[in-house]
């Protein structure tokens, strides 16, 4: 029984939650450079504190819809390792502080691999799927970016 935070961010129409401690820095969206022949959800590269790190559109890596900047768009800069990424989500909405009782196992049905879930939690009356971003990535997309 140990008190855990998690960042709340939205995708489409749900909420996801990833824990706080995996992540750097909440920055806003800036304009990616492109960088050719990557998978689609690789939506470029960014000066981050001067260094470059790749940008992933988790709508796209996940298939819950195309990715559009709007003025609640916000980038979640992710430590993968030694690396850094920064993953678009549609909002940020809050940090929430639960109980690791509160947190159940993941769903057996979801639209996103059950390899990313950590968990579902309880929020009020909206149920949280807990993420697990630095397994966002194959062994071989890591590849991909080192060589961004």
């Amino acid at each position: 029984m140990a008190d855990v935070q998690y960042v709340i961010f939205r995708l489409e129409d749900e909420y996801y939650g990833a824990d706080i401690r995996n992540i750097q820095e909440i920055i806003l969206p800036k304009i990616p450079t492109k960088v050719p022949n990557n998978p689609d959800f690789i939506e470029g590269v960014i000066d981050y504190r001067n260094k470059v790190i790749p940008i992933l559109d988790l709508k796209k890596r996940f298939k819950l819809g195309i990715g559009e900047y709007t003025k609640d768009t916000k980038f979640i800069v992710v430590q993968l390792g030694d690396k850094h990424i920064a993953v678009v989500v549609d909002e940020v909405t809050e940090i929430f502080r639960t109980d690791t009782d509160n947190i159940g196992e993941p769903p057996e049905m979801t639209r996103i691999g059950k390899d990313y879930i950590t968990g579902v939690a309880h929020l009020g009356e909206r149920l949280i799927i807990l993420l697990d971003l630095a397994k966002v990535l194959t062994v071989d997309e890591q590849l991909i970016l080192e060589s961004l």
